[in-house]
């Protein structure tokens, strides 16, 4: 039915179609876009911490902002090349991102910690003194 050529070329047009739909989240694996680090939320008290996996991603390439209840992380990685090699394989490469995270809660920017260790950043987000519930005396 198919010759051998029309067989691979049917096959690599399948293989490349799988590609794009994984690439793509089409079957609902993950709740991140595309290219963007998967995030994980935890209440810790009254606070928020937030994780990102980002391996290969330095500190001085990375940039936190805090606004509100928004958490906005964005970065690159930059991966280096030895002067005069030649790439035999290559599957890692630059890369870079720009994450938004809607809290339930604003954020007190001046308490905020974050540490970065083994290619996960770690986001301490202490609720805003405001947003904190108050006990009411009855006289």
């Amino acid at each position: 039915m198919y010759g051998l050529t029309g067989a691979f070329d049917a096959l690599w047009a399948l293989q490349k179609a799988f590609d794009q739909a994984a690439r793509n989240d089409y079957f609902g694996v993950s709740t991140t876009a595309a290219g963007q680090p998967p995030v994980n939320l935890f209440k810790d008290g009254e606070n928020t911490l937030l994780t990102l996996e980002i391996p290969g991603v330095k500190k001085e390439d990375l940039s936190i902002e805090v606004k509100g209840n928004l958490v906005r992380i964005s970065g690159q990685r930059r991966l280096q090349i030895p002067e005069g090699a030649s790439a035999h394989r290559r599957e890692r490469s630059d890369y870079r991102f720009d994450r938004s995270i809607r809290l339930q809660h604003e954020v007190d920017p001046e308490q905020v910690k974050a540490e970065l260790n083994d290619g996960v950043l770690a986001l301490l987000l202490p609720i805003k003194e405001s947003e904190k519930p108050k006990s009411i005396t009855i006289n």
